[in-house]
């Protein structure tokens, strides 16, 4: 492996922990600290989306609709940063040759650590650890994966021509 390989593997690998830490960190937080961010993340798309829109909804409308829309934000949060976690475990990996045998494995790399997060969150006060999360999390990071095993081989032919 040439010095700049090994030089960007090293790189990923700490991005892959620092990324790894952020998880644990974000499910270390209470539910009450976790739900009050994930409230304002969504109050501040619904007021945002009201503003873009010129809906002119009243303060109780926006929270009404900022309450609905909460659940599926915090699902897409974890899809997201498991998304990225698989990424970057692949590419701690490398995407030299088989790709698609890379992919399972920080699939299942990343499966794994998701399940030893809902673990962790046993312990955490308000929180409680579930197969569906650790299922969205996995679909999260297979869909992260497609879409750069997809960029991976776009880039190939292009180069390859």
């Amino acid at each position: 492996m040439t010095q700049k390989k090994t030089w960007k593997r090293r790189l990923f690998l700490i991005l892959t922990l620092a990324w790894a830490v952020v998880i644990f960190w974000f499910s270390a937080q209470p539910a009450g600290d976790s739900s009050q961010i994930s409230g304002g993340v969504s109050y501040r798309v619904v007021e945002t989306a009201d503003h873009i829109f010129g809906w002119n909804m009243t303060t109780e409308e926006q929270m009404m609709w900022a309450e609905k829309i909460e659940y599926p934000i915090r699902k897409a949060a974890h899809m997201t940063e498991y998304a990225i976690f698989a990424v970057l475990v692949l590419l701690t990996m490398g995407c030299g040759e088989n790709v698609m045998k890379r992919c399972a494995l920080a699939l299942a790399i990343t499966a794994g650590y998701a399940a030893t997060d809902e673990v962790h969150q046993l312990f955490v006060s308000g929180r409680s650890g579930r197969v569906t999360d650790v299922l969205i999390d996995s679909a999260g990071a297979l869909t992260g994966l497609l879409i750069t095993a997809a960029v991976i081989k776009l880039s190939r032919r292009r180069r390859d021509k």
